[in-house]
């Protein structure tokens, strides 16, 4: 069976994807950025943000998915 995309990439690859830390979907641990020598990734978008929040007064990135990223959530201790 063919599969789409590289098994070293989240697309193909079921153990390279995480979790949106505020909705819970899944969402591969890649930012989204395209391939530059694979022709389906044109229009690719970004899918995933890593959000640098405080947890236990430790810093922690939070993955978090574009619709949540797009409405505005960000985690504790969020700083620009």
């Amino acid at each position: 069976m063919a599969q789409k995309g590289s098994q070293f990439r989240a697309e193909a690859n079921p153990a390279l994807r995480t979790v949106c830390a505020h909705c819970g979907k899944s969402i591969p641990t890649e930012v989204g950025h395209p391939h530059p020598l694979d022709a389906e990734d044109r229009g690719v978008w970004r899918e995933t943000w890593g959000l640098v929040g405080m947890e236990n007064g430790s810093p922690r990135v939070f993955p978090t998915c574009d619709e949540c990223y797009q409405a505005g959530w960000r985690p504790p201790g969020f700083v620009h």
